[in-house]
């Protein structure tokens, strides 16, 4: 039967039952046991070992579940450098960013569809080009919206800093694109920009290009930097053969090297035939790309080889002057002076291999030593390069056939020189290559 409202109440019990009928104190104990309170033990201090291999095992499990960035988002990018060229920034030192083979130029003459066979090797002042920029999605999801834009800059070591006013980025247009996954023929692809580049008369056609590529699930940063952003490629090229002059190129070179920077002059080797082949396509010109071979280290009459080329100038500013050291006398007297001892054995890289490698051999060595490796000069900048040139090489004249034939002797050699520029002060390092032909 049911029980009364009072039946259900629960009863009143005396302390001692209650604390037996919950457990505290159950009958034949002899006391109890209070319940851990959770507080840490005065002086307890975390095991080491146990606390390192808790870490490694939080990363070992990062590492296994999480996926690559391009396996689950686009991955756009630009070429800094072929072959090769995944994506893996930085690539400088000592892999040049500024030679990207994805910026190409057509003159606006021809209106066809684009052809590796109207590209042009070198731009003139005062003419007008169709802009084309080659994409590349290496990612497992489609691109859809990719924005591709592009610049000239003043030619020079433009690095990405905004903030220096001699490398200020104008605009010469832009477009967009969809860009198929990288298991598709349509994950690259190469676009026009919606307008030409009309170089102004007053210019020298020797401006460095930069272009960025960006969608919603890829974006570009904002920064010109192709050193440190895969969206972005830098083509800081010029090329040169025959009587092509190279001295108008080469005083504004050395003009833009700065009061506490650098400027070192390295030789490319066989990188110079892939380049050029990327540039230029299948042009019909005097450069005849199927024809031109780089020479071997062992051909070259100047400069010391590193492993990844040969060294061929240094140039800075001193008390006295503009030094320009050629790279084989001061590696010869640094020898015989025992402040090197060979470089590039048992796997070190060779001592002139790095920026600033030289200039720090040449510090070592003293500035008293300079007419044993080099030439100081008190000039500008500009002349100071041109002049070092001219009379460390023995040069005729200036043109891409006298620095060939300087650097070796042989038909059809292509070279590659590469001006790469370093200012600790400004934390800004930049290059631009000059290829030469005979």
């Amino acid at each position: 039967m049911p029980l009364d409202h009072d039946d259900q109440q629960h009863p009143v019990l005396p302390d001692k039952e209650d604390r037996r009928q919950r457990g505290d104190d159950p009958p034949d104990s002899f006391g109890h046991t209070d319940p851990p309170s959770g507080d840490l033990a005065p002086g307890w201090t975390p095991n080491d070992y146990v606390t390192h291999e808790a870490e490694e095992l939080i990363k070992e499990l990062g590492r296994e579940h999480r996926p690559h960035r391009e396996d689950v988002y686009p991955y756009l990018m630009v070429r800094a450098f072929s072959p090769g060229d995944r994506g893996a920034r930085p690539t400088w030192p000592s892999v040049p960013c500024w030679e990207s083979p994805d910026i190409l130029l057509i003159d606006a003459s021809y209106t066809g569809p684009f052809t590796l066979s109207q590209l042009v090797a070198s731009p003139t002042a005062g003419r007008r080009y169709r802009v084309f920029v080659r994409v590349w999605n290496l990612g497992l999801l489609p691109a859809v919206g990719v924005h591709v834009r592009a610049w000239y800059v003043n030619p020079g070591f433009f690095g990405g800093d905004p903030t220096n006013p001699a490398y200020q980025p104008i605009l010469i247009g832009g477009t967009m694109v969809n860009l198929d996954d990288r298991k598709r023929p349509g994950a690259m692809q190469v676009v026009e920009l919606d307008h030409t580049w009309d170089i102004p008369a007053n210019l020298t056609g020797h401006e460095c290009l930069m272009a960025s590529a960006s969608c919603p699930l890829d974006q570009w940063s904002g920064a010109l930097d192709a050193n440190n952003d895969r969206h972005v490629g830098q083509r800081n090229l010029t090329i040169l053969a025959g009587t092509d002059s190279a001295k108008e190129l080469l005083f504004t070179l050395g003009g833009l090297v700065t009061k506490t920077g650098t400027l070192e002059l390295m030789h490319g080797g066989a990188a110079v035939t892939p380049l050029l082949r990327a540039v230029l396509g299948r042009a019909k010109s005097e450069f005849r790309t199927a024809q031109l071979r780089a020479p071997s280290a062992g051909k070259l009459r100047l400069g010391v080889p590193t492993g990844t080329g040969s060294h061929l100038l240094t140039m800075f500013g001193t008390g006295k002057g503009w030094l320009v050291a050629d790279s084989a006398r001061l590696w010869a007297l640094a020898l015989q002076l025992g402040i090197v001892d060979g470089g590039g054995r048992e796997g070190k890289p060779h001592p002139f291999a790095t920026p600033l490698g030289t200039r720090r051999v040449i510090e070592k060595i003293g500035l008293d030593r300079a007419e044993a490796f080099g030439i100081i000069l008190d000039a500008e900048p500009g002349e100071a390069l041109l002049e070092g040139l001219v009379r460390l090489w023995h040069l005729d004249g200036l043109d891409a056939r006298d620095l060939a034939a300087a650097l070796a002797e042989g038909p059809r050699l292509a070279h590659l020189l590469r001006f790469a520029h370093t200012d600790p002060g400004r934390n800004d390092s930049g290059g631009y290559s000059v290829t030469v032909t005979g």
